[in-house]
């Protein structure tokens, strides 16, 4: 009961002039808030940007100084006093080499998270701000903190903008509406007054008659429809005297029978077209198209065309078309029409008869359906045919543009197919015809191919016993190409009947060879070509584990060169590079078979010797130390330089029971011979007891 007063309301003018100025306002509510929104992103930004720019001026100015001093605590502590602000969720301290020295607020175990110099975007909502702030003593950088700072401010602030924006949009929405609509109910109060009176003649009211109250176009659409209603009873009088002087003719026909005048409009006609259309005669004369109202939409165009020629003078026997019944359904007329002429030759019009012959004509449409479903099901098989072709085609084309070799041998073990890339692969010619050859036979041609063919004849056998897809295998080739390969059942309608079997290979030497270039530059150092310092904690670790398996001791040199910062400062770090390369060469001519030699990193050399003893570290000592000594390098237009080394020595269990310990017990020999005055070699000894 609601719905049909809503409803109606709904197609007022006034409900839709209102619905349009209310969309429009929202579109430019949308676009002003959206604009907003925008500006506002951009300021929190700013502003944020600018907090952070203050943040760290006020970082350096009070850690720099401790940090310079080397008084860790005292920083640490300022840091925790403006984390307990709440202005920053956690702090790493750094050093220059970015290194962790303390953390605060974010676990250990987890790294720290990727940080920006500046905001470019507002983060999610549960994120935190990363930033970091470089702490400086002058041009010279001491460390890093990296911290985070909160994000729900920045949201808070934004949607707080977005809310007012939405309410004040929806306010002026809500205003612009209802005044509208009330501006067009004044506007269509004299449209409501007609609509009523068109009612009220479709009811059979035709002495109604309207006001005219204005001269505007309103006014004259009453003035056009009081003449409407005046024309339209003059009509029904005549065709009241048309009726009664037709009335007994029409009551014996039984088929339809119709009188149109010289002009197409008509006249008469019998009350039959009620049995046949459901249309009563009154409804159908006092249409305006009888085409309009009685004749299908898809025929319309040639039954106007037939009376137009009718008209001219055309007669037509059995002119068939569909009529369109007032309950929807449809129905095939036959129609007849012949002119007709007064006692003295005027031209009366037109005589019609029309006929229902759907009972016929369902019969033919249903025999030219069914020739139609024929030749369509003809023509859809040519189709699938078609297409069955062109989808072989574009699968072959598919298949020979990839990079991996596809063999496909049918259950009755003869090659089916074999792509492209399979035959450039296994070196076999585009023209040669290898469908249908046994593949006992391919296998054969492999074997003068492949550097083991009597592994990979195994390996086929193993395969083709199981359906299941087997796991990746390599094949070494004899002009030394790596290939890799993988083979499935391919199975039919049926799965548990495999309609034959697929093989795949992959030529994977470049990527064996790129593999093994990435080890070589992650193990190796790229200047001098001497083992990394990550190679070193490995082979540190490993030959620990092998040494107190065995029993045996293990040594570590760790080496420090004197006077090479004053060469890298004065003569270029190109200088530095080549004594590098030189000390690399130099002592690795020295270093023994079973030693392995590493750069950590600056001018810092190290060397691990297995099953060392203390005599033999001492001498290995020696032998670098002179060798070094002995160097001379040439730079600045014939400035001759010399080099000598600080070399620390340690030994595992003897000084120190692990890894980590052994490093750092070589470390402070090291340090201990740089103190000696350079140019020493030094045995680790545990300081003397207070």
């Amino acid at each position: 009961m609601v719905a049909r007063p809503l409803r109606k309301f709904t197609r007022t003018l006034g409900f839709r002039f209102a619905s349009l100025v209310a969309a429009v306002i929202a579109v430019i509510v949308a676009l002003l808030t959206a604009n907003s929104v925008r500006l506002l992103d951009r300021n929190l930004i700013e502003h944020q940007n600018e907090r952070i720019a203050d943040l760290r001026l006020l970082l350096n100015a009070t850690l720099a100084p401790q940090l310079a001093a080397n008084r860790i605590e005292p920083v640490l502590q300022s840091l925790r006093a403006i984390r307990s602000d709440g202005e920053i969720l956690y702090f790493a301290l750094l050093d220059r080499d970015q290194r962790v020295l303390a953390l605060e607020g974010w676990p250990s175990a987890t790294p720290l998270p990727p940080r920006v110099d500046r905001l470019d975007s507002l983060p999610d909502r549960d994120t935190s701000i990363d930033t970091f702030a470089t702490l400086t003593d002058g041009e010279r950088a001491l460390g890093y903190v990296v911290f985070g700072l909160p994000s729900e401010r920045l949201h808070a602030a934004r949607l707080q903008m977005l809310w007012q924006s939405i309410a004040i949009g929806l306010i002026a929405i809500g205003v612009a509406a209802l005044a509208t609509w009330l501006v067009s109910k004044l506007v269509t109060r004299e449209l409501r007054a007609l609509h009523r009176a068109a009612t009220a003649v479709g009811q059979g009211d035709i002495g109604t008659r309207l006001a005219v109250r204005r001269m505007d176009e309103i006014g004259e659409l009453t003035l056009a429809f009081n003449r409407m209603i005046q024309a339209l009873g003059d009509r029904m009088q005549a065709l009241t005297k048309s009726e009664a002087r037709f009335h007994a003719i029409a009551d014996y026909t039984y088929g339809v029978e119709a009188w149109f005048s010289p002009g197409g409009r008509l006249i008469w006609i019998n009350r039959s077209v009620e049995r046949v259309t459901g249309y009563t005669a009154v409804e159908c004369v006092l249409s305006g198209d009888l085409v309009e109202l009685l004749v299908h939409p898809q025929d319309r165009r040639a039954a106007q065309e037939a009376i137009v020629g009718a008209l001219q003078g055309q007669a037509a026997e059995n002119f068939e078309m569909r009529l369109q019944r007032k309950d929807g359904s449809v129905i095939w007329a036959a129609l007849n029409w012949q002119p007709i002429f007064g006692p003295d030759g005027e031209n009366l019009g037109l005589r019609v008869s029309g006929d229902d012959v759907s009972s016929r004509k369902q019969a033919e449409i249903t025999l030219l359906n069914t020739v139609v479903e024929l030749r369509r099901e003809q023509a859809l098989k040519e189709y699938y045919f078609k297409r069955s072709d062109e989808e072989r085609f574009r699968l072959a084309a598919l298949l020979d543009v990839l990079r991996l070799g596809i063999l496909f041998v049918g259950k009755d073990k003869r090659i089916v197919y074999t792509n492209r890339a399979y035959r450039q692969m296994w070196g076999f010619s585009e023209e040669e015809e290898l469908s249908g050859m046994r593949d006992s036979v391919l296998l054969d041609r492999k074997d003068g191919i492949l550097a083991d063919g009597q592994a990979f004849r195994g390996h086929v056998e193993e395969v083709s016993r199981s359906d299941d897809v087997c796991a990746p295998f390599e094949m070494a080739l004899r002009d030394g190409r790596l290939l890799s390969g993988v083979s499935a059942a391919v199975s039919g309608p049926s799965p548990a009947v495999p309609i034959g079997r697929i093989w795949i290979f992959e030529d994977i030497t470049e990527q064996r060879r790129v593999a093994e270039q990435l080890v070589h530059l992650a193990e190796r150092d790229p200047l001098t070509g001497l083992y990394n310092r990550r190679r070193f904690h490995e082979e540190l670790e490993r030959n620990i584990a092998e040494a107190a398996r065995r029993h045996t001791e293990l040594g570590v040199l760790m080496m420090d060169l004197d006077g090479f910062k004053p060469i890298n400062d004065e003569f270029g770090h190109h200088a530095g590079d080549e004594v590098l390369v030189t000390i690399a060469r130099e002592v690795g001519g020295i270093v023994r078979r079973n030693e392995m030699f590493f750069r950590l990193g600056g001018d810092e050399f190290a060397v691990l010797m297995p099953e060392a003893s203390e005599f033999e570290m001492v001498g290995l000592a020696r032998r670098v130390a002179n060798r070094i000594g002995e160097l001379r390098f040439t730079f600045g237009g014939g400035q001759v330089c010399r080099l000598t080394a600080s070399i620390g020595i340690a030994l595992y269990p003897v000084h120190a029971p692990d890894g980590e310990q052994l490093v750092a017990r070589a470390d402070s020999a090291m340090y201990q011979a740089k103190a000696a005055g350079k140019n020493h070699w030094r045995i680790y000894r545990d300081p003397p007891c207070p």
